[in-house]
């Protein structure tokens, strides 16, 4: 998208829509921030975001649809995230997340994610998500396990802004938004019973986001995820690299579940560009039956966004059938 600057007479509405927007720029340095996808549910946020190798709850479709296919059963998500509270301009930053999962002999899935600031600027993601396993035949004998799973999301996409108005609130001027569609592929594969790694290609197809007024062109970057995991009965360990456009992210986290495994605590670390600005997080989960999770997340930025109280987020997941 492009920032426009406006003559200083216009309304503090527009004033407050560009503080807000610009705000949005300059956590990721660039344009490149609208329609990130590594901003997911409570479970996720709280191990880093490492979710690559991991992604095991619906929502994790839209970073590697691979991981679909290990979803039991149906499932059903739903996520509520602020975002960077307390900022300086009383900007309001939401997200909202809401998914469902089918696994039957293959998996399928939707998703829909919204983020937003304050009502000034929304962004839409509808992706819909289907996954497969097979086998790769790394192992001997007959009966070799699956442990190989590939994935695909189409994501319908749109933004938009509201428009300006003036002290007597008429509209001065109302920049149309953008609609459009990208798809990612991922890959899951398990060369061990507790070792999964994972490659994801997002935004393969690179539109352009930019409003038709624009004279210059915002191409939605793609990006490159890896992963890996180590699950034991316990303990989970995750880590992603991240290449987009040049720089590259590393996320780490870990999960440890109490014996009756009902609870769950999580920490990780998140690296952009791995020196640029560093994320640290924390959360935990409840699990009081086998259908329902809950879980909470808190991201804090360090040496990026001062001033702030940080990212707070739930998570609600409930699986049919139990897992």
């Amino acid at each position: 998208m492009q920032i426009f600057l406006f003559d200083e007479k216009r309304s503090n509405m527009r004033h407050a829509c560009l503080i807000s927007i610009a705000f949005l720029f300059a956590i990721a340095g660039t344009s490149e921030c609208a329609f990130r996808d590594d901003f997911l549910g409570a479970r996720s946020m709280a191990m880093g975001g490492a979710y690559t190798a991991l992604a095991d709850d619906v929502d994790g479709a839209l970073v590697n649809p691979a991981g679909l296919s290990m979803v039991k059963n149906q499932q059903i998500l739903a996520t509520m995230a602020y975002l960077y509270m307390g900022l300086s301009d009383g900007s309001t930053l939401s997200q909202n997340i809401i998914g469902y999962a089918y696994k039957g002999k293959n998996a399928t899935g939707i998703i829909w994610k919204r983020f937003g600031v304050s009502d000034l600027y929304s962004e839409n993601i509808v992706a819909l998500c289907h996954a497969r396993t097979g086998r790769l035949y790394l192992t001997k004998g007959e009966k070799r396990p699956k442990n190989l799973s590939i994935g695909g999301t189409l994501k319908l996409m749109n933004w938009d802004s509201a428009p300006t108005m003036d002290n007597n609130g008429r509209i001065i001027e109302d920049i149309p938004g953008w609609t459009g569609a990208t798809l990612d592929i991922g890959f899951v594969m398990w060369i061990s019973e507790n070792t999964p790694i994972a490659v994801s290609f997002q935004n393969i197809i690179k539109p352009d986001i930019s409003s038709k007024y624009s004279k210059i062109k915002e191409i939605l970057p793609g990006s490159t995820r890896m992963g890996v995991a180590a699950i034991e009965n316990n303990t989970i360990w995750a880590m992603d690299l991240i290449l987009e456009s040049g720089k590259v992210d590393l996320q780490t986290g870990i999960e440890r579940r109490s014996y009756d495994g009902k609870i769950f605590f999580r920490t990780g670390l998140g690296l952009e560009n791995l020196a640029w600005g560093m994320n640290i997080t924390i959360g935990a989960g409840y699990k009081p039956n086998s259908f329902l999770r809950i879980d909470y997340a808190f991201v804090y930025p360090v040496n990026t966004i001062v001033n702030t109280m940080g990212s707070h987020r739930i998570s609600v997941v409930y699986n049919f059938g139990g897992k």
